[in-house]
């Protein structure tokens, strides 16, 4: 299977890292050739638990890519529909497009660009660190589950699945990936922005009883809204993952907060900005997605000021 890694951010190297290690085509499709230069001529450093190696995958930019079996997103939610327009003309009846990106709407974007029969979409709990631009660290347990948005060409989603976890990207196929989706963003707008916003990792979150029952306070006002949506979600699976990611990712550093390190633009709009308009439209109160999405605005305002 000929595949694409679109992105080659953190979770981009370390998908990309671990397939092409263990013996996959692969190729990162990147935006500038300094990126490109980078990866084709040093490779990937990847650094998973306490072991550390080096892949060569191939990089190429949009306008050099060919035909693939299967494109990967791991873009920013916000670069999504830009990435998969620069393209467009490799995409066809032969293409799968996945995505295991953050927050809210990411099917949705996808379906742009192939109809739902060539779609596989879910969510991932693996950690990822950005060293440098070539270089990503990763560490404990992890799942990632996905799904194909029709019921049609069913081995494939089973051959991914496959792949995924021959390269030991513990791996499911889910047909409620929804609710799973929705677990993960519930953790996202309590984790990811806590952490941002302060700076911190999980680890410091689960040192402070107050702060740490104000992420458990966030989550689940995302799984009311979850609820009115009919999304059958656990919120004691949603409090294990805030706990697993204390005990076992105490200092990964989440995407939004990597960004925010960087003073670039974060997925808030697709985390606690999705749950904001739909508790809306659903009559839910959000008033803790709500300040947390401000708090994050405002941060990422300064940036332009600088």
């Amino acid at each position: 299977m000929k595949i694409a890694i679109l992105g080659a951010g953190a979770m981009g190297l370390l998908y990309g890292g671990l397939l092409k290690k263990n013996g996959n085509n692969i190729k990162f499709i990147v935006r500038d050739k300094s990126k490109k230069k980078v990866i084709n001529e040093k490779g990937i450093a990847l650094n998973i638990d306490s072991n550390s190696f080096i892949v060569y995958p191939e990089a190429i930019l949009a306008n050099e890519a060919t035909n693939f079996d299967l494109v990967i997103v791991f873009t920013k939610t916000n670069d999504t529909v830009e990435a998969l327009s620069s393209i467009k003309n490799i995409i066809n009846e032969n293409t799968f497009l996945m995505s295991l990106q953050n927050g809210l709407g990411n099917f949705e974007k996808l379906t742009t660009f192939s109809n739902s029969s060539k779609i596989i979409y879910g969510t991932t709990m693996a950690p990822a660190d950005l060293i440098n631009v070539r270089e990503v660290t990763s560490s404990g347990s992890h799942k990632s589950q996905f799904k194909l948005a029709e019921d049609k060409n069913l081995n494939i989603v089973k051959e991914v699945a496959s792949i995924f976890n021959r390269a030991k990207l513990n791996s499911l196929v889910n047909e409620n990936v929804e609710n799973v989706i929705w677990s993960k963003v519930a953790f996202n707008t309590a984790m990811n922005t806590i952490c941002a916003l302060l700076e911190i990792t999980p680890g410091s979150i689960d040192k402070d009883p107050q702060l740490k029952s104000f992420a458990i306070e966030v989550a689940r006002e995302t799984c009311n809204v979850a609820k009115a949506t009919h999304i059958q979600i656990k919120e004691e699976e949603v409090l294990k993952k805030i706990e697993l990611s204390c005990r076992e990712h105490g200092d990964h550093k989440p995407s939004m907060l990597q960004d925010m390190l960087l003073k670039k633009k974060t997925e808030i709009d697709s985390l606690n900005g999705e749950v904001i308009k739909i508790g809306s439209l659903n009559n839910i109160q959000t008033p803790l997605n709500t300040s947390l999405f401000h708090l994050i605005k405002a941060k990422e305002s300064n940036f332009n000021l600088n």
